[in-house]
């Protein structure tokens, strides 16, 4: 049976410091950035309350320490690449590419900080790269969303070198309690695609890829996006991003979080 690597914690003050300059970002866009729409729109949302900045370091917290200096890391699905420009702020010494279906120089301010080698993709699945080119892929908040789940897992198998890493963020729990709210008032929050933690190591195992950890992530809702509440609300949600990170490793609770993470290996046989 595969056995995992185990690796250190990152510093609280190497992802503080992270935490401000990706917050720094975000506020810069939206200071600058004018007609951009939904885009626009997202990033504001980044920031919207700290709860909400707060579930991208989480999330980077978990599978940071799996990223070394001298790796080649693809951020799959960057859009304004917020794990490249977190990786940046904790290595000058990795090489970071990205791909989106969006266009060039969208997120200019974003990559430029990131030193990211952006290419827009037009197909559903291909992707330009050669085979066995990276050592670790990023997904994050991309998988639920892509037109062919199988045929994009295959795709990130045959650009990851062997032994190399698959991380899966943001990966929208069947069980939420923010997942169902949104489906039961009908709001377009929601995804389409949901899955179980059982299902998507299923998933992942038929793909080639080997869980080195995995659970979930993000118990409370930060009230960032769609609803309206001020200052209460945020409040709330300020409460909420305190009480995340021990509820999240609280047995049965814990199921009923937004979303999922993955570290996955990338292997020949199991």
């Amino acid at each position: 049976m595969y056995r995992p690597v185990d690796r250190q914690l990152v510093p609280a003050i190497h992802l503080k410091q992270a935490k401000e300059i990706y917050s720094r970002l975000c506020r810069e866009y939206v200071a600058h950035r004018r007609g951009d729409g939904e885009y626009l729109e997202y990033v504001r949302s980044v920031i919207a309350n700290d709860a909400s900045l707060d579930r991208h370091v989480r999330v980077f917290e978990i599978y940071a320490p799996y990223i070394q200096d001298g790796m080649k890391v693809l951020d799959w699905g960057c859009r304004h690449a917020p794990d490249s420009c977190l990786l940046r702020a904790l290595h000058r010494d990795i090489t970071i590419y990205g791909c989106d279906l969006c266009t060039e120089g969208q997120f200019q301010e974003f990559h430029d900080y990131a030193e990211l080698s952006f290419t827009p993709l037009s197909h559903e699945y291909l992707l330009p790269y050669r085979d066995n080119e990276f050592d670790a892929v990023v997904g994050s908040g991309v998988l639920e969303h892509v037109a062919r789940e199988q045929k994009s897992l295959d795709e990130l198998w045959r650009v990851i070198k062997d032994n190399g890493l698959l991380v899966i963020t943001f990966l929208p729990n069947r069980w939420s309690l923010t997942e169902n709210a949104c489906r039961l008032l009908k709001k377009p929050e929601g995804h389409n695609r949901l899955y179980s933690l059982g299902d998507a190591k299923r998933l992942f195992l038929k793909s080639g890829f080997v869980p080195e950890v995995c659970g979930y992530h993000q118990f409370f809702p930060t009230f960032a996006k769609g609803v309206k509440g001020g200052r209460v609300l945020n409040t709330l949600a300020k409460l909420g991003m305190k009480l995340n990170r021990p509820l999240e490793r609280v047995p049965i609770a814990n199921a009923v979080s937004s979303n999922l993470f993955f570290v996955l290996r990338r292997v020949h046989e199991m």
